[in-house]
C-alpha cells in the first residue's frame, strides 16, 4: 500500500467521523430548533403542518396569571439560592484551593455528591430533614435551600477553576510593598478572583431556574415554572408551553453565554 492510499483511507475516515458528528449534533438541537418554531406556529396543535406564523401563543402567554406567580417564585428561590450558594461556594473553593489538610480529596469528592445524585432523592431527604426533623413549613425559602444544597458545588468548581489559574505572585508582590492580608485579599485577590464569582453567580441562578425534582419536594402549595410546565403537559404539549419553553430556552443560554465571557476575561 503507497503513502497516496494511506492518505486518502485517512481522508474518507476523517470525513466519516465529521459526517456522523454532525448528525450527533442534529441530533441533539433539532428538538430545540422546533420547540422555537412551533412556538409561532398559528395552529393549537403546536406541531406540524405549519399553519402560519403569529405571536398570539406569547400574548396568551404573557397574559396568564398563573405564569406570572410562577416567574417570581422562580425568580426569588433563585435569587435567594444564588445569594447563599455563591459565597459559600467560593469560601469552599479556597478552602479546597489553598488549604491543605487530611482527607482533602475525600472532602472534595464529598462537595460534588449532590452534582451526582439524583434530584429526586435529594428532594425527599430534604423533605424528610425539613418537616419531621426541623418541623418546618414548605415554602419558597425550603425550596431556596433545597438549591443551595444542589448547587453550591457548582460555585466551588467555576471558582476553583479561576483560582487554580490564578497567578500567586502578585499577592506576594503587595505583600513585600507593605500590603496587610486584607488589604491584599481586598485589593489584589478578590478583583482577580471576581470574574469567577460572577461566572458562578450566573450559572447558579441558571440551574436554579431549571431545578424540578428538589423543588417539587420542598416548596409546598407554591409553584415554579419548571412545576408549572410539568403540570401543563399532563393533557399533552400546548402552544403555550412551547413558548414559555422557548423563552426559557433562550434566557438560559444568553445566562451561561454572559457567565462564559465573564469567566473568560480570566486570560485577560
Amino acid at each position: 500500500m503507497n503513502a497516496f492510499s494511506v492518505l486518502e483511507r485517512r481522508r474518507r475516515w476523517s470525513w466519516l467521523v465529521r459526517g456522523y458528528g454532525v448528525l450527533v449534533f442534529v441530533f441533539f438541537y433539532l428538538p430545540l430548533v422546533l420547540l422555537i418554531l412551533f412556538s409561532f406556529n398559528r395552529s393549537e396543535i403546536g406541531s406540524f403542518p405549519i399553519t402560519g406564523f403569529s405571536l398570539i401563543w406569547y400574548h396568551q402567554l404573557f397574559e396568564d396569571l398563573f405564569v406570572q406567580s410562577a416567574f417570581r417564585n422562580s425568580l426569588t428561590v433563585a435569587a435567594v439560592a444564588t445569594l447563599i450558594a455563591t459565597p459559600v461556594g467560593t469560601l469552599g473553593a479556597f478552602g479546597l484551593v489553598r488549604g491543605q489538610f487530611r482527607y482533602k480529596g475525600l472532602l472534595t469528592s464529598l462537595i460534588v455528591v449532590p452534582m451526582v445524585v439524583p434530584g429526586l432523592l435529594i428532594g425527599i431527604a430534604l423533605l424528610i430533614v425539613f418537616v419531621p426533623i426541623f418541623r418546618l413549613g414548605l415554602s419558597l425559602w425550603t425550596a431556596a435551600l433545597g438549591h443551595v444544597v444542589i448547587l453550591t458545588p457548582y460555585a466551588v468548581l467555576v471558582v476553583a477553576t479561576r483560582l487554580y489559574g490564578f497567578d500567586r505572585s502578585l499577592e506576594a508582590a503587595a505583600a513585600d510593598l507593605g500590603a496587610t492580608p486584607v488589604r491584599v485579599f481586598w485589593h489584589v485577590t478578590l478583583p482577580l478572583v471576581m470574574p469567577g464569582i460572577l461566572a458562578a453567580a450566573l450559572i447558579v441562578f441558571t440551574l436554579s431556574l431549571d431545578q424540578f425534582g428538589v423543588t417539587f419536594f420542598t416548596i409546598g402549595a407554591e409553584g415554579t415554572l419548571p412545576m408549572y410546565i410539568w403540570a401543563q403537559i399532563e393533557g399533552g404539549v400546548k402552544p403555550t408551553i412551547n413558548a414559555l419553553g422557548a423563552l426559557f430556552m433562550v434566557g438560559s443560554l444568553l445566562v451561561l453565554f454572559v457567565a462564559q465571557g465573564v469567566l473568560g476575561r480570566r486570560e485577560r
